[in-house]
């Protein structure tokens, strides 16, 4: 399976292995700051209920603090909130009617472990885990380099 593509940014940060000259570099800068995106619409979608709703804000304003989110991002993070709301939901099920119900597991137990996958890979994706966030504290390193080093 061929790798994902990555913005120039990260390309350099990661060490410039494709060896991609400095015209190159700038050229694709360029390119992808013409597809820039807006952050103007990030708004929670209706379907979202309330405890979805207000995590979606509450992440929402941590994302746009260091601009790492953007209108196209919305349903992603709506996805996330969704999943970390079902979370909550199954939890109190669990405490509610315990670990066993009649001599068998509790279903929501694996209910809540499904929605604990899906909220790791979102917010893996949104830069919500610790490796994503050293993965981004390495990337603003790379902001200090020298401009006249070479890639």
């Amino acid at each position: 399976m061929p790798t994902p593509a990555k913005s120039i940014r990260l390309q350099i940060v990661d060490g410039n292995k494709n060896h991609r000259t400095k015209d190159e570099i700038e050229k694709r800068m360029k390119n992808e700051d013409r597809l820039k995106m807006s952050a103007d619409n990030i708004e929670p979608p209706p379907w979202l209920d309330k405890t979805a709703k207000a995590e979606f804000n509450r992440i929402k304003a941590l994302l746009l603090e260091i601009e790492l989110i953007n209108d196209a991002d919305v349903l992603h993070l709506a996805l996330y909130c969704d999943s970390y709301s079902q979370y909550l939901s199954y939890k109190r099920q669990v405490k509610k009617k315990g670990m066993w119900v009649s001599g068998k597991p509790n279903p929501f137990i694996l209910r809540m472990k499904d929605a604990a996958i899906q909220m790791r890979s979102f917010g893996a994706d949104l830069g919500l885990s610790p490796a994503a966030r050293a993965k981004l504290a390495i990337n603003l390193n790379g902001d200090d380099a020298d401009e006249d080093d070479d890639f």
